[in-house]
């Protein structure tokens, strides 16, 4: 028991996140880690004039896999428009809700598009 119960406290929560208010982003992508136990897309979008880099924070491999996510999904340069849920703090930052190439592919970490 002791040992589940620390297990589930080391992973955290999307209770940072606010789901309530999605917010859409057009940008470049400057990184892609599709690693456990998160997946990490670092995208860079004009914020007030100046360049700015949003992290999102995706979900395990093992998740996007069965969306049809891989290794190569985003690749550095390719733009994007993305959808996140931001951070409540306001904070640079959100996790992934959708995405949309440049030649209309929508990704999504959920079985139907949001």
């Amino acid at each position: 028991m002791a040992v589940a119960a620390s297990a589930a406290s080391a992973h955290h929560s999307f209770a940072m996140f606010d789901k309530e208010h999605p917010v859409e982003l057009q940008g470049t992508v400057k990184s892609w880690e599709f690693t456990n136990p998160h997946s990490w897309l670092v995208m860079v979008v004009m914020k007030n004039g100046r360049p700015t880099e949003i992290n999102v924070e995706g979900a395990s491999v093992l998740t996007l896999v069965r969306q049809g996510f891989g290794l190569n999904t985003f690749a550095p340069g390719e733009k994007l428009d993305l959808v996140i849920s931001p951070l409540k703090n306001g904070g640079p930052g959100g996790a992934f809700v959708k995405a949309t190439k440049s030649d209309g592919t929508v990704l999504t970490e959920s079985p139907t598009p949001n």
